[in-house]
């Protein structure tokens, strides 16, 4: 009975944890295409996600009692990640984000 939980149990990360490279690897392709990079630059940016994804995930965990702090720190996580993607792509390809962005905020409003 232990087993079957134990197996259970590990299943269910396995699940999640590819659920989440999924999520990362849709975000890759789309920025892939919005800034018009090549293949090895979109592994890049891949890995800046998962990273990205593991550091927020370590913040929620270390401030799961403050989320006020948590906010804070995910934002810090968050302005580091643009500035690493920035210096991946170059700033012409990130004008191209920005422009993307922009874009999406104006058409929710």
């Amino acid at each position: 009975m232990k087993k079957l939980l134990v197996v259970i149990l590990l299943f269910t990360i396995t699940i999640t944890q590819a659920q989440k490279n999924k999520k990362a690897l849709v975000l890759a392709d789309k920025l892939s295409k919005i800034m018009e990079v090549d293949d090895d630059e979109k592994e890049k940016i891949l890995e800046l996600i998962l990273d990205r994804n593991k550091q927020k995930a370590a913040l929620k965990k270390e401030h799961s009692d403050d989320k006020d702090t948590f906010k804070v720190k995910a934002k810090e996580a968050e302005k580091a990640y643009n500035k690493n993607l920035r210096k991946l792509a170059g700033e012409e390809k990130f004008k191209l984000l920005i422009a993307y962005r922009k874009a999406q905020r104006a058409a929710k409003n």
